[in-house]
């Protein structure tokens, strides 16, 4: 199983070519999703949007986050931290683009 816990580390804006991404991750039931690099509070804010379009047939939440000014080890760190529901691991995916 994937962990449900991913980081997106990229500095590439955000486009409409990138939904199938946040599809895929949406579907896996991720339920953390961190975005860091240059321009992550556009993906934090396009996952927002993804997670809660009122048109999703099925929905969860997913906790977002953005980290510009934070080294990927720091955001590791974090993520390792967080509890996602029913237990499970503490293995955190990250995503370059």
């Amino acid at each position: 199983m994937k962990p449900r816990k991913v980081i997106l580390a990229t500095n590439r804006r955000y486009s409409d070519q990138y939904e199938p991404l946040l599809e895929e991750l949406f579907n896996r039931r991720i339920e953390l999703f961190c975005a860091w690099g240059a321009h992550c509070e556009q993906w934090e804010s396009a996952m927002d949007l993804f997670a809660t379009d009122p048109d999703r047939i099925e929905e969860h939440h997913i906790t977002t986050t953005s980290h510009s000014d934070e080294s990927l080890e720091d955001v590791q760190s974090m993520a390792r931290m967080c509890v996602v529901e029913g237990g499970g691991s503490n293995d955190v995916e990250i995503i370059r683009l």
